[in-house]
Parts: C-alpha cells; structure tokens; sequence
C-alpha cells in the first residue's frame, strides 16, 4: 500500500480558507528600503551608540546592515529610546520612496473585494506603514489594521507572535481563519508560533529556498500567483 504524502494547500486554497488575511509589509507589499538604503539608517543607529562610549549589538555585524538588529535587549531605556527613534524616522523617510511590490495592489484590492478583512503584521514602525499606505491610496483598504514594532520591547518583533497575536484579537477572528503571507523565515516562525497558516512569498526563485528551510509548506514566486487566486475568490 502506497503510504500518504502530505501535499501543502496551495494558494487559492489557503486564501479561500481564510477570513482575515495578515501581510507582511516589507516584501509582500513594497521593498520599504528600496529607495533609501536600511544601511543609512544603521550607521545613524551605531554613531549614536558610540556617543554614548558604547558598542553594537555583537549580533549586528553578522546581520549585515539590518538596523532591528541594533534594537538589541537590555540595553538603557533612553538609550532603546532614541534608538527606536532614530529607526521609526528613518524608517518614515524611507516609507516615502519605497518600491511597490509588482503586483501588490491588485492582490489587495481583490482580497478586499471579496469581503476578506486585510492587515499588516510586521516589525517596521506602524508610522512608516501608514504613510506608504496612504501615498499609494491602499489605507481604507486594510481595514483590519496596522499592527507594527512595539517600540518599548523589541522582543516582541517576529519570530515572536505578538503583532499576529494583537491583530487577531483587534479584528476578532481565530488562528485558524486566518493566513499569513510572508517572505522571511522569521515571519514563518511568527505564524507558527500563533498557530497561524502561512503562505511564504518570495520575490524570486532564489529567495524559496530560505523560506523552505523554515518549513515554509506553501511558497510562491512573485504575486503574479496570487493576484490570479485572489480573482477567483468566493465572496464571503
């Protein structure tokens, strides 16, 4: 007897499941540093630190140039102060020339056109999201909210559940009746974590890999894919 292979749900089927979906933003809906470099708003973070006499997380070196990695735990809270500041404006400027993802509006609009709840989990500022949104004409459209970094704890940035968890409490809807669409092995974890379906994006073919190795089940290249699924929704 041929023994059951587990075949993931694929895209439509994921996003017919679901009454409320939850996007990430930088990826899934622009590239937020695609016209201001997240190194500028690092080497401001780290001249910070040295005015102070102290030193980068020891993590952040091997992140490259990810400023949330300098958001390290523990460290003063006027000094985690001024640097969330010090991210959430640079993040904000950058939110002004950030790339729409191909594809992503029309994805958005035909999710909310067929009566699904729309929100944004991510670990950028909620300010930032806000004013790309709005620029793009997208802010009525995610009626289930914005739900960003927690300035006072970045613990609670993904791989941590807390803005998947805040979002589902917000719009009311259980674990299970939601999808999550991502593109980082972080955002796998995150969904997990809050026991949440997930839908991996990724920007090209090489980018499937990472998000395999987080046991990503359902990945797909670029949003060609998912616009034509969104098209085909039942109205809920």
């Amino acid at each position: 007897m041929t023994p059951h292979r587990f075949r993931p749900s694929g895209p439509a089927e994921l996003l017919e499941r679901a009454v409320c979906v939850l996007l990430d933003f930088d990826g899934p809906v622009c590239r937020l540093f695609g016209g201001s470099p997240a190194a500028h708003i690092a080497y401001d973070m780290r001249r910070y630190l040295a005015s102070r006499g102290l030193a980068a997380d020891p993590a952040a070196p091997a992140a490259g140039d990810d400023p949330h990695r300098l958001l390290a735990p523990g460290r003063d809270r006027d000094v985690m102060a001024e640097l969330e500041h010090i991210l959430a404006v640079g993040e904000e400027a950058a939110a002004g020339s950030a790339v729409p993802t191909p594809g992503a509006d029309a994805f958005v609009r035909a999710v909310r056109d067929s009566g699904r709840l729309l929100a944004v989990t991510t670990n950028n500022a909620p300010t930032a999201v806000g004013i790309y949104l709005k620029q793009q004409g997208l802010d009525d459209l995610f009626d289930g909210g914005v739900f960003g970094r927690d300035p006072g704890d970045p613990r609670l940035m993904k791989p941590a559940p807390d803005c998947l968890l805040r979002a589902m409490d917000a719009v009311g809807v259980r674990p299970a009746d939601c999808l999550m669409i991502g593109d980082s092995p972080s955002d796998v974890a995150a969904a997990r974590a809050a026991e949440v379906p997930f839908l991996g994006y990724a920007r090209s073919a090489d980018r499937v890999e990472r998000l395999r190795r987080a046991r990503a089940g359902t990945v797909v290249v670029g949003m060609a894919g998912l616009v034509a699924a969104a098209g085909g929704l039942a109205r809920r």
